[in-house]
């Protein structure tokens, strides 16, 4: 009988426990709810960067398919010798007895060979580059300066020579008008090598005079 008596209280006690146990689930049930958004929120900017990048990437290839391509009026010549990093001679192709005739490359200074170790890395440069090879010889406004060789800008298949060499830092950018059609190109080129350090920019080992101050030193 004394458990009987008890048993009402007890089953009370249990009653009473369980709407304070009810009471507590809406904020755990709260927490919950807000756990999920929350961490949605957060992913947020990662999403945001993601899309960012995806539509700078879908832009840049749409620009570079749609952006139209330099246009190379040239004529095919080959490369007979390799004289500098900015001086070749070279004849037209598909021509029996034609004369060889040096080429100055147009936008560019290259070190010479007394520059060691620069000037022979042009030249040798160069010439693995085209050395008997057929090219494109594109002229701009100015096609022979004072000493009577050619100017010209040298297309190896796609590749803009004198853009190269000076993106190798194998020669500086040069300017001369009116010639100057590629001059952004080149000079783009140059502040790319000289980021990387590349060549002649080596802070550890630069050119200390430009070509074009080493020539007038010569009286060249």
């Amino acid at each position: 009988m004394a458990h009987a008596q008890h048993a009402p209280q007890l089953f009370g006690v249990f009653y009473a426990y369980l709407p304070m146990q009810k009471s507590m689930n809406p904020k755990t049930e709260q927490k919950r709810s807000l756990s999920p958004s929350l961490s949605n929120f957060s992913a947020r900017p990662f999403i945001l960067v993601g899309l960012l990048i995806a539509f700078l990437t879908i832009s840049n290839l749409a620009i570079a398919f749609t952006q139209p391509k330099d246009r190379i009026n040239g004529e095919l010549w080959i490369i007979n010798r390799v004289i500098s990093g900015q001086t070749v001679e070279a004849s037209i192709a598909n021509k029996d007895n034609t004369t060889i005739q040096r080429v100055r490359l147009i936008g560019l200074s290259a070190p010479l060979k007394e520059q060691s170790p620069w000037g022979d890395r042009a030249r040798q440069r160069l010439s693995d580059l085209i050395k008997e090879q057929k090219v494109i010889l594109e002229f701009d406004v100015k096609q022979k300066d004072n000493s009577d060789r050619l100017l010209a800008y040298i297309w190896k298949d796609n590749l803009l020579v004198n853009q190269y060499l000076v993106s190798e830092g194998l020669a500086i950018a040069d300017s001369s008008a009116p010639n100057t059609k590629y001059d952004a190109r080149i000079s783009r080129a140059q502040s790319k090598a000289r980021l990387q350090e590349l060549g002649l920019w080596d802070t550890q080992n630069p050119l200390r005079l430009s070509p074009r101050d080493f020539r007038r030193q010569l009286g060249n």
